[in-house]
């Protein structure tokens, strides 16, 4: 069963040892958790050009990282005992991420007993939104 709790702990203290193979492929932790409370949690991440399509950061990129963002803030909530996996996300594109350090704000609104909706909103560096996603997650038994 997967610790929730030590998994973020983990993730915080930069230690990616352990980190699925998707998420080192995509180096979906290089960023930092500046905030992590029940419900909430705040990634920042910088503008990595090796993402870039030849103006902005790839939108699949983006929406891999607002995945990654509901998930993180998720995985505050729940028990050791349950697992989820995303079974909807929507992602809407504001303006072009270019450069910068892009705040990655993760609040779950609502949980119940198989599924959570959890929104994500992503702001550069002059605090203009960049991105809006809304995740539904179903909630399965780990």
């Amino acid at each position: 069963m997967p610790s929730w709790s030590n998994i973020l702990k983990r993730i915080a203290a930069g230690e990616m040892e352990k980190a699925p193979p998707h998420v080192s492929a995509l180096n979906l932790y290089a960023g930092k958790l500046t905030v992590l409370e029940p419900g909430r949690i705040r990634y920042d991440w910088t503008v990595d050009p090796q993402y870039m399509n030849p103006v902005a950061i790839f939108g699949g990129y983006l929406a891999t990282l607002a995945d990654q963002t509901c998930s993180f803030a998720l995985m505050t909530m729940l028990e050791d005992t349950q697992n989820f996996t995303t079974i909807d996300l929507q992602t809407h594109f504001f303006r072009p991420v270019t450069k910068g350090v892009l705040a990655c704000e993760g609040h779950v609104i609502n949980v119940s007993k198989t599924q959570a909706f959890v929104e994500a909103t992503f702001t550069n560096d002059d605090g203009k939104l960049a991105l809006k996603a809304r995740a539904v997650e179903r909630i399965i038994a780990a």
